[in-house]
């Protein structure tokens, strides 16, 4: 069986890595995969299934057309028509879809080869921007306008950031079309909170399903370090944060309150932040920037007492099942399908915005994060990626026939 994955990234960040663990698998079960992708350095482990999209003008010029005028998916037509050459002759089985968006496809030239070929195509929502006008998320800003039609985007300077002409009404109605267009298509989303808003949206009679993101448990497992002696954290406590970018949505205004809510017996270190960021940190926090090293991301979760994720606007994201695989406990706001990952056994969630309720929550996990351990793996094995990708192995057998 031949399946094209096509994602912004190969192997390299959230989504590029579950594109890579589907592909691991896939060659496991006797299948050949493609990722293609627009952006970013492949890791070793991808190249062997990483076929790049178009090259740095393209997507620069892509760039451009989103920036001034809101133009998301409309550049990138030679790197789109050259794939599609492509494929023409490879001729996939099955094509899934994770982020299309990152100025590396045509959506018009993608969507129409779709529809003609009716080839099966699975298209994972790793956020909500395939049913809104612009963003990807709208919590923040509490916005409802992308269940009937976007207009007035109030959340331009968001990503995908234009800071030319608001496009939303334009991409809203033509999304609706193209996306509805196909007939052999069906939606996964990693959580059950994105799966209810298809409900809401233009992709609401699209056959949808859940199945949750998964972590490499052969990579995220408790790993014993020095790294509290390293950094001269000599309080009985440590609660972490990891964030692959500290931005408002993710609560990045929020740490200085978080860290004196949690008290002087408790550090907080805080990992993803830019130097400038590093240098405007209050006193007492230890801010670190973002690692590439998997197993030293590991070590950390295990150092800490307890995982504390004070994002305001997200999916399912991985940094909470990752410090479960290395048996810490974790704190959420009720945000997204944060709320889906823990039981009162693993975790806790907090109202969303409520700073001392979530120190609280943690405080107290942080307590009893020896007791904690095993229910934290337990939960963790609910979130494996091997189980995960064979979910999807069977849906491409499912959708292929």
């Amino acid at each position: 069986m031949k399946i094209l994955e096509l994602n912004t990234f190969a192997g390299a960040g959230s989504t590029g890595r579950i594109a890579l663990d589907i592909a691991l698998l896939g060659t496991q079960q006797g299948s050949d995969t493609i990722i293609g992708f627009g952006a970013g350095s492949v890791p070793p482990e991808a190249e062997v299934y990483a076929l790049r999209i178009g090259g740095r003008a393209g997507r620069k010029w892509h760039g451009a057309l989103r920036k001034l005028l809101d133009a998301e998916g409309y550049g990138s037509i030679l790197a789109t028509r050259r794939l599609i050459a492509f494929l023409k002759t490879w001729q996939p089985d099955v094509v899934h879809l994770h982020n299309i968006h990152g100025c590396y496809l045509n959506h018009r030239l993608l969507f129409r080869w779709l529809k003609k070929t009716g080839v099966p195509v699975v298209w994972t929502l790793h956020d909500c921007w395939p049913f809104t006008g612009h963003c990807a998320y709208f919590d923040y800003v509490a916005c409802d306008r992308w269940q009937t039609a976007c207009h007035h985007c109030p959340q331009l300077r968001s990503y995908p950031v234009c800071i030319g002409l608001d496009g939303s009404a334009r991409n809203h109605r033509r999304r609706k079309a193209l996306f509805t267009s196909l007939s052999n298509l069906t939606l996964v989303t990693p959580c059950e909170w994105l799966k209810g808003l298809l409900a809401h949206s233009f992709l609401r009679d699209v056959p949808a399903r859940v199945i949750y993101n998964g972590v490499d448990r052969t990579v995220f497992y408790p790993r014993q370090s020095d790294l509290r002696a390293q950094h001269g954290i000599t309080q009985p406590y440590l609660a972490l944060c990891v964030a692959s970018e500290w931005e408002l949505r993710k609560g990045a205004a929020l740490l200085p309150a978080l860290a004196q809510a949690l008290g002087a017996d408790c550090k907080l270190a805080v990992i993803g932040l830019t130097q400038a960021q590093i240098a405007a940190l209050p006193e007492g926090i230890v801010g670190l920037p973002r690692t590439a090293s998997a197993r030293e991301l590991a070590k950390w979760y295990t150092a800490a007492d307890c995982f504390i994720n004070p994002t305001l606007e997200d999916n399912m994201p991985l940094v909470n099942l990752e410090a479960l695989a290395c048996g810490t406990p974790v704190a959420v706001f009720e945000t997204g399908g944060c709320p889906e990952c823990v039981t009162e056994a693993c975790g806790a969630v907090a109202p969303k915005g409520d700073v001392p309720a979530l120190a609280a929550a943690a405080r107290k996990l942080c307590v009893r994060k020896a007791e904690l351990q095993a229910a934290c793996l337990a939960q963790a094995e609910r979130f494996d990626s091997v189980a995960a990708a064979r979910a999807y192995d069977a849906l491409y057998r499912e959708v292929r026939g």
